[in-house]
């Protein structure tokens, strides 16, 4: 098997209920501030204005595409790494994610994106 070959897995069910340790998150984002400082700030916190990662069972919520009409609805399972293309220019060629159930299907989304103004957002209407 080759490593250079990036195979993607699937989230299933051994990944419900872990996350990704605090220290672990907070190392990355400051490999990514020195990597990149234009995107990823000197003041710019990992967790956004949130305290840390969101706990199990938090209903996030988006628009597809900005669309009011095509509202998206995930809950909150996991985090872990998501492996990425060296290409990408990310701290360990690596990047986080929450573990998220779609429409009944687990999925991941990027953990930074559930912390941004213009991500996810907590709750659903």
């Amino acid at each position: 098997k080759m490593f250079g070959m990036m195979e993607e897995t699937e989230p299933t069910e051994s990944d419900v209920g872990v996350f990704l340790s605090e220290s672990s998150l907070k190392d990355w984002h400051l490999k990514m501030q020195a990597k990149m400082p234009d995107i990823f700030t000197a003041d710019d916190k990992i967790f956004g204005k949130d305290a840390g990662q969101h706990p199990q069972g938090t209903k996030l919520m988006t628009f597809f595409d900005d669309d009011p009409k095509k509202p998206m609805r995930c809950e909150v399972m996991g985090s872990r790494w998501k492996l990425e293309s060296p290409f990408m220019k990310l701290a360990d060629n690596r990047e986080p994610h929450y573990i998220v159930l779609i429409n009944g299907e687990l999925s991941q989304i990027a953990l930074t994106s559930a912390h941004e103004e213009s991500g996810w957002k907590v709750g659903w209407d």
